[in-house]
């Protein structure tokens, strides 16, 4: 097998491009916003730094959600799709803070975790109706 046939599987995997580009447009969007008073190149480093990490973690955390979406069991699939990619979001922020040597590490971490949980329901939610799904989506 071609090892561009492997990446591409890997790919398929384990991102999702579409809920990506979704999250990094949106929240780096939002942190421009909240920056803004502190002058422009304050305001788009944020706003870059803010998107790039976006990007990563959701287009992980979605597609983790679409791996549990198939499930018949409506009350596992959404239970599922939304605890493990919160405990995702909540280890990789815990990580990135940690690193940081931000002050406030729990504080810091949960309203991240919080809408991560949301957001994963909402994506296991879109992708149960047939939207967004990766190529290799099981019918």
């Amino acid at each position: 097998m071609p090892c561009w046939r492997i990446f591409v599987g890997l790919y398929h995997n384990l991102f999702n491009l579409k809920f990506a580009v979704i999250s990094a447009v949106f929240n780096g969007a939002l942190v421009m916003a909240v920056n803004g008073k502190h002058g422009l190149r304050v305001l788009l480093m944020a706003g870059l730094a803010q998107a790039v990490s976006s990007f990563f973690s959701t287009g992980v955390t979605a597609r983790l959600v679409q791996h549990f979406s198939p499930l018949e069991s409506v009350p596992g699939s959404y239970l599922l799709g939304s605890c493990l990619p919160a405990a995702l979001t909540l280890l990789l922020s815990l990580g990135a803070h940690f690193l940081n040597h931000t002050p406030e590490l729990l504080a810091s971490c949960l309203p991240a975790t919080a809408v991560s949980f949301v957001t994963s329901f909402g994506t296991n939610f879109i992708t149960r109706r047939g939207y967004l799904r990766p190529p290799n989506y099981p019918n």
